[in-house]
């Protein structure tokens, strides 16, 4: 099923021109794919049954990671749009999963902090998610698992030229 939808999207993509790269739309089109079932996944069977999104998993992860940090910071560090990261700090602060707190130098300033509810919260989470990854890598080998990590990383890094 996998390779005939690839396969499909594949020849219409290849229609549009000869200026197509159809490695690279491939790698996309897997990349896109594989994200979006593991997210998907780790959304239904670990987050949801803990009584956290998607969002405010990375939230509460990038906080503990960090200890402190600033929404925006927070909005930039995990991937979580700015338009809705005062919506997620609201539901885990609702929950009395974090603590903002205005910053004493420039009361503008707000951290965030997990309390210690969401600090036992996230590290149940991230291991229940650890053992979810566990299976959906199960299929590569410890050398394929670490060659993939290092090309995400890679494409991670890599600048994009100016949109113009």
């Amino acid at each position: 099923m996998t390779s005939d939808f690839q396969q499909q999207a594949a020849a219409k993509v290849e229609g549009l021109g000869d200026d197509l790269d159809l490695d690279t739309f491939a790698a996309a089109f897997n990349l896109f794919r594989v994200s979006t079932k593991l997210i998907q996944d780790l959304d239904t069977n670990v987050h949801r049954k803990l009584g956290l999104s998607i969002a405010g998993f990375r939230v509460m992860f990038t906080v503990w990671v960090f200890d402190t940090l600033e929404p925006r910071e927070i909005a930039k560090l995990s991937g979580v749009t700015r338009a809705a990261i005062s919506g997620v700090l609201n539901t885990l602060e609702r929950n009395s999963l974090i603590r903002r707190t205005r910053e004493q130098t420039d009361k503008r300033l707000i951290s965030v902090r997990l309390t210690a509810m969401g600090e036992e919260l996230i590290q149940t989470a991230y291991r229940a998610q650890n053992k979810r990854e566990q299976q959906q890598f199960a299929s590569l080998t410890r050398a394929e698992i670490q060659a993939f990590s290092a090309i995400m990383a890679k494409l991670i890094d890599a600048r994009l030229p100016e949109q113009s």
